[in-house]
């Protein structure tokens, strides 16, 4: 009986402490979650680093960045290399 109160003691605790981690976003392939306070937006074709957002958002929404070296084609939404992303006119 000591045993199976221990077991019970252990699951609920790994269960509490797993619900508090870190919210994440289920990305697509090629793509990972960040979670950025203030939140940034992602290196894309025209800005291809890390950088401050137009509009502000909350904290604790996680977003999905393209995987390095990729960056975003704002035309397409797709994750490109820098090299394939389109020509500016």
């Amino acid at each position: 009986m000591k045993s199976v109160t221990v077991c019970l003691a252990v699951v609920v605790l790994v269960a509490l402490v797993e619900g508090q981690g870190i919210p994440t976003k289920k990305c697509p392939p090629g793509e990972h979650s960040v979670l950025y306070c203030p939140r940034m937006a992602e290196p894309d074709c025209t800005n291809p680093t890390v950088h401050e957002r137009n509009t502000p958002g909350a904290c604790d929404i996680p977003d999905c960045f393209c995987n390095t070296p990729t960056v975003r084609n704002l035309d397409t939404g797709k994750c490109v290399k820098l090299e394939d992303c389109p020509k500016k006119k």
